[in-house]
């Protein structure tokens, strides 16, 4: 609330940003999903990684959890929350450039998809309206 007691309205780009959060939160979870699902594969079974793989899978649908939980805190104007996301979402992309050093082959895909949802989470939340939003609470 401001000074004559109404409440201040979340900028738009903050909403964005929390979007893009509880989006990606969504997917971790269809992710993990699908991942507990690929257990009953039939290479996953030979391989004898069901239980590898199903706690994969479970690990991801937490960690979507997670993310939801934390664009929650976001939305409600959290400052730890904001800086949660800030994290996660840095340590997602330091992740797929590791991927690319790792697996050598050229892709430069991911990296790509992460920056753009870096940029599209952390530029709301630190700079401009988003930074006017978190300092007032």
């Amino acid at each position: 609330m401001d000074a004559s007691g109404t409440p201040r309205r979340r900028p738009l780009a903050v909403t964005a940003a929390v979007a893009v959060l509880y989006l990606g939160g969504f997917a971790q979870i269809m992710l993990g999903i699908v991942s507990i699902f690929l257990r009953y594969s039939t290479e996953v079974q030979a391989g004898g990684l069901a239980l590898t793989v199903t706690l994969f899978g479970a690990g991801m649908v937490l960690f979507g959890l997670f993310m939801i939980a934390v664009a929650s805190g976001v939305a409600r104007g959290s400052r730890l929350s904001r800086t949660t996301a800030s994290v996660v979402v840095l340590l997602a992309l330091a992740l797929a450039f590791a991927d690319l050093i790792v697996a050598a082959d050229g892709d430069w895909s991911a990296v790509l998809i992460q920056s753009i949802v870096a940029a599209a989470v952390l530029l709301p939340l630190w700079l401009g309206a988003g930074r006017r939003y978190f300092a007032a609470r």
